[in-house]
């Protein structure tokens, strides 16, 4: 798309026979902009569909921050490591296994040397964690947790900030002593609303010696939904309907023509930005940190437009969101709007829809789980 000699101005709302980027030789206008292709247009990649609809609707400079991608953040347990630390620990030699005859002696982390059930439990910040038990092979051990809210359900755990594993004398089982973070290996929600969680540690400790395992942060995943509502004002679209939508490709302008959101109810996401080009709406949507839950990081994950109203039709719409950002391009087609519109009769061109945005968030929370056989409940 970059190589073509043909972009768009948004303050002509023309085509100019120039490479994307350059100024408008009409009216000055510096940085006109790539046309997006049409969803499913041969070559047209997800990524680049997403990219030439950013540039086509966030202004050339951006203040709001960039928002971490949770599926990332999980993904980067194995990228780059089980620990975060700066340099890996040296492996210890494998403790004398205490495995019971029934327990397999192999896992995915490797072999297995020893086992130590012990559901040892603290509570702090409204959450509980137990830790079932911990499993010590060949240059790994992984502790087995379980995180429980004492009033709702939590739907996964990323991490944990602050980890630290001792002994009865509060020596460090770890070199190093603090895990400043880690990703969890693996996180699945039970029927109690609670989540078994590991988190697998690059070397092997005793497990006879442990006594002690400290938490200062959990990261929890969250989904949550938001319903948008919004206009298409187009005086002249309803009075010119075509099967194939070619009215609205063929017309140079529509000074009249306007796209409006209301957000006013959205507890995570904000409307960074609107755009009405030839038979394509298109909405900028990008999640924000909100006062009632501050740290949080949220990432949209999918969108569906309807027609206005509760139980409107639904419309053929897409979504495309970049790498190493939260937000997302939502896109569908006025003609199709205007077809299925309730305001279609009246012809005063003012055609509502609505949205439904899933996201999936990230919320840090800050305590101090000191779980020790002392802390446990009966």
């Amino acid at each position: 798309m970059a190589g073509r000699r043909e972009a768009w101005c948004p303050r002509c709302d023309e085509l100019r026979a120039v490479r994307p980027g350059t100024a408008c030789p009409v009216c000055g206008r510096a940085g006109l902009l790539a046309l997006p292709p049409q969803p499913g247009q041969p070559g047209a990649s997800l990524r680049g569909r997403a990219g030439t609809r950013l540039r086509a609707l966030l202004p050339a400079t951006r203040t709001g921050a960039v928002v971490v991608l949770m599926l990332a953040t999980i993904a980067g347990a194995f990228a780059v490591g089980r620990l975060s630390r700066s340099t890996p620990s040296a492996t210890a030699t494998p403790p004398a296994s205490t495995l019971p005859g029934n327990v397999p002696n192999f896992s995915e982390d490797g072999p297995i040397t020893g086992r130590r059930d012990v559901g040892w439990r603290a509570s702090d910040s409204g959450i509980t964690v137990t830790l079932r038990g911990v499993t010590v092979g060949v240059g790994f051990t992984r502790l087995e947790l379980n995180v429980a809210g004492l009033d709702r359900r939590l739907p996964g755990v990323n991490a944990l900030d602050g980890l630290r594993v001792q002994d009865a004398n509060g020596n460090d089982l770890l070199s190093g002593g603090e895990i400043a973070h880690i990703n969890t290996a693996s996180s699945e929600g039970g029927t109690d609303g609670s989540v078994d969680t590991d988190v697998v540690l690059d070397r092997a400790i005793d497990p006879q010696a442990l006594a002690k395992v400290q938490v200062r942060g959990l990261t929890i995943a969250d989904s949550l939904n938001e319903r948008l509502g919004g206009v298409l004002v187009d005086p002249e679209l309803q009075r010119n309907l075509t099967e194939d939508g070619s009215f609205l490709r063929q017309r140079p302008t529509c000074p009249a023509c306007k796209v409006r959101v209301d957000c006013g109810d959205c507890r995570i996401i904000r409307v960074a930005g609107t755009a009405y080009h030839r038979d394509q709406v298109l909405l900028w949507l990008e999640p924000v940190g909100s006062t009632r839950r501050p740290g949080l990081n949220a990432t949209v994950r999918g969108v569906v437009a309807f027609t206005g109203g509760r139980g409107g039709l639904e419309l053929t719409s897409w979504v495309d969101g970049p790498d190493r950002d939260g937000g997302a391009v939502v896109a569908f087609d006025a003609n199709e709007l205007a077809n299925r519109s309730t305001d279609a009769d009246t012809g005063k061109g003012t055609m509502a829809f609505d949205l439904a945005v899933s996201v999936d968030a990230e919320l840090p929370v800050r305590g101090r789980w000191v779980i020790t056989q002392q802390g446990s409940s009966p």
